[in-house]
Formats: structure tokens, C-alpha cells, sequence
């Protein structure tokens, strides 16, 4: 979309340009009624309140906005209204933010291509043959259409970074004690955490800010860990590819890369003990709906959840045991670098009639065990099919990360 005079302007061009992704199935509800009071009201003041004063933002639909439907795609959650909003909401609606919709989700949170939801398929703005992953792939593709610049969804083991790596943008999990997640609705209490997605990285940070109030100085020289078992894990040619070229403007930009073993993280392996604990919370979260044989979910949310169920009590110990492990070392590492560096995905966008690739999120899963804040920025591919690299930093260093992955974007544009 073109640039607007007045947030109404931007309202009004939204709702008609619209109409040119309804086959889509990126947004699953609007509320134009709504949306142009709070563009007036924007309008009408002569001070903005903040950066975001009169912007759009897409919402992802397990995330409570006052008045709009609460129900995590789940068909049996359809005719659930929230009658709050979230406390991100809060914040982004006190500054002048226009909630402008909710967007497409896999069913409850769980699953990597946005297909689940009784809304169906949620096709990619780039090539509709291409998955948008998942599980927020709606908001990702919400940006990646042109239809908003800003745009929230959760993250659980990739679920913000996967699907803007798919759809071209930027794509960032906070540490998860920046925002609370206690009013979603939550596949996994442990690990779901609230992300956001820019058309630029200026766009997360104008909504990050508002809420993460912690400045770190920038390091002189900036220091990236490249793990080697990433080339080890059935990683794909063209990212690779794209990978080793963005590690030589790196080095060409004077960024440090240096490329080692982490022996300690075995990716494949945690991605898998990472989803066993997710099952295992989702089927607690989701009990009344997994014992009722009647209710709505699918064949296949409904056989995860009874896998997850049927986890023993020593099993969850012992894995919860092996990723505080894990999690300890990465974050120890880090006295001796300042990020680890990886492509977002051992794939790229893969064609929606094949088979979902079980690897998507081994790179990804690392920052969700190990409570790191970690973005997706991409980088080289084609138009029809991006690719992306992924900065992972240490525990609460947010505006580091995002600072940094301002300079890299601007290396790597």
C-alpha cells in the first residue's frame, strides 16, 4: 500500500485492498466500525502518543482483544468473544495502535503451516503454493502482503520465526519474561511467548519499546558463534547456500564469525524433547476437549494431545532435567560471544502439497528452550522464495539483539 496522510486514509485502503487476499485466509476477522473510531481519534490529536499512534496491527487469534472472537482456531472455541484485552493490547491501544484484525493460526497453537484452523489454509502472499509455516503464519503473511506493517503472534518453538523466515520479514521472539503469557489461550504454560513481526526491524522496536524499558550498550566488536552441527543437519542447498554468503558480508563488515562446535546442543534430539514437554502441557491445557470424544478438534491435534498425555511422570522429569542442562550451558556460552548465528530453518518455504518437514524447527527450538530472545532476518533468496538467518542472543540482552540485528540488516540488505 502506498503511503497515507491520515490513519482513516490507511483504514479505508486497508479494507479495500483487502478484498484482493480474501482467498488467502490471512485475516478471520475485522472490524471496520472499530478500526475507523480509533483512526478519527488518532486523527484528531495533535500530539502523537507514541511511534505506533495511528498504526495498524495484525493480531493473532489466541490473543484476547476486547469484543473480537477468542478461539485459537480451535472449531470448538468458535463462538467465544473476549470481553478484554490482553495486557499487550492494553498497551498497544493506550498508545494509539489500531487493532486492525485477528489472523489466521494453526488449530490451538500446534502445528508448523497454518492449515489447521477451521478457517482453513492461510496461502502465502508470496507464492501460494509455498507454505507460510506456523503456527502464526497469518500474522507473518499479514506483513508480507503489504496489508499491515506490524503484526503480533506467539512463539513456542519457532512459531513467530519459522513463519517470517517462509513469508520475507522480520520475525522476533522476546525473552519470555518481557510480556506475560497468561492470558492466552496456552498450548504449552512453559514456553508460549508473545512475538512480533515487522515490515522492518523499526517496526518491532516502535512496539517493543513500549513495553521493554532495559538499555545495553552495544559490544565493540561483535562476536557470532556459528554452531558446526548446523551443516551436519539435513540443512537444505540453497540455504545453505544463502547462509555461507551472508557470513562472508559479515566478515566483510567486520563482524566476527567463528565457526564451533557447540557439543552440548544436539538439535534434532531437543527439538524432539521440546515437543514432548509442549504435548504434554497442551494436553493439560486442553483436557476437556481431548476426554469429550464429541468435541471439535482434529484427528490429529486430538492424537498429539493424547501422546502428550500419555508421557510418564519420570520421562517429563528426566527431559526437563536434560534441557535446564541445556539451557545453563548456552547461556554460560555466552560470556564468550555475543550471538549465536544460524539460518532460521534447515529449509525454505516448502510446497504446501508435500509432506511437512519434522526438522523445521531444530534451529529455532534453542532460544524457546533456553529463554533467549531470537530474530529471523531475511536475506538473499528470490521474491517467491526468501530466506532468512537467525540471531540468538543471551537472556534479557533484547535491545542488544535488536540493535545488532538493525546494523545486520543494513549489511545485509
Amino acid at each position: 500500500m502506498s503511503i497515507n496522510n491520515t490513519s482513516e486514509d490507511k483504514v479505508n485502503k486497508f479494507f479495500r485492498y483487502l478484498e484482493n487476499f480474501k482467498s488467502h485466509k490471512i485475516f478471520i476477522h475485522t472490524d471496520i466500525d472499530s478500526s475507523l473510531k480509533h483512526a478519527r481519534d488518532s486523527d484528531s490529536r495533535i500530539n502523537n502518543l507514541s511511534q505506533i499512534d495511528g498504526k495498524l496491527i495484525a493480531v493473532k487469534a489466541n490473543i484476547k482483544v476486547n469484543s473480537f472472537p477468542f478461539h485459537a482456531g480451535i472449531e470448538e472455541f468458535k463462538n467465544n468473544t473476549s470481553f478484554e484485552d490482553d495486557p499487550i493490547i492494553k498497551i498497544i491501544k493506550k498508545n494509539g495502535g489500531i487493532v486492525i484484525g485477528l489472523t489466521n493460526m494453526d488449530e490451538a497453537a500446534f502445528g508448523g503451516n497454518t492449515s489447521s484452523s477451521f478457517y482453513g489454509r492461510c496461502l502465502n502472499p508470496k507464492n501460494k503454493n509455498l507454505s507460510v509455516g506456523g503456527s502464526s503464519g497469518g500474522s507473518a503473511a499479514a506483513i508480507s502482503s503489504g496489508l499491515v506493517d506490524n503484526a503480533i503472534g506467539t512463539d513456542t518453538m519457532g512459531s513467530v520465526r519459522i513463519p517470517a523466515s517462509y513469508c520475507g520479514v522480520f520475525g522476533f521472539k522476546p525473552s519470555s519474561n518481557t510480556i506475560s503469557n497468561k492470558s492466552l489461550i496456552l498450548l504449552s504454560n512453559t514456553y508460549d511467548t508473545l512475538g512480533f513481526f515487522g515490515k522492518r526491524i523499526s517496526n518491532i522496536n516502535n512496539l517493543f519499546n513500549l513495553i521493554n524499558h532495559q538499555d545495553y550498550s552495544l559490544p565493540q566488536n561483535i562476536k557470532c558463534i556459528v554452531p558446526t552441527q548446523i551443516f551436519e543437519d539435513q540443512i537444505e542447498d540453497d540455504v545453505l547456500e544463502n547462509f555461507k554468503k551472508a557470513i562472508l558480508l559479515l566478515k566483510k563488515n567486520n563482524i566476527q564469525v567463528i565457526e564451533k562446535e557447540l557439543d552440548y546442543w544436539h538439535p534434532n534430539n531437543h527439538r524432539k524433547a521440546l515437543l514432548k514437554i509442549v504435548e504434554n502441557e497442551g494436553a493439560k491445557n486442553f483436557s476437556d476437549l481431548l476426554i469429550n470424544n464429541k468435541s471439535k478438534i482434529t484427528k490429529l491435534l486430538r492424537s498429539n494431545l493424547k501422546f502428550g498425555q500419555n508421557i510418564s511422570k519420570t520421562e517429563i522429569k528426566k527431559i526437563k532435567e536434560d534441557l535446564l542442562k541445556l539451557k545453563t550451558k548456552t547461556q554460560n556460552n555466552f560470556e564468550n560471544f555475543d550471538l549465536i548465528l544460524t539460518p532460521t530453518t534447515p529449509q525454505s518455504a516448502f510446497n504446501i502439497e508435500k509432506e511437512q518437514p519434522l526438522n523445521q524447527a531444530n534451529f529455532t527450538s534453542l532460544a524457546n528452550i533456553s529463554d533467549l530472545p531470537a530474530i529471523s532476518l531475511p536475506y538473499n533468496g528470490t521474491r517467491e522464495k526468501p530466506c532468512s538467518i537467525q540471531l540468538t542472543a543471551s537472556n534479557n540482552k533484547d535491545s542488544i539483539l535488536l540493535k545488532i540485528s538493525s546494523i545486520f540488516g543494513k549489511i545485509l540488505q
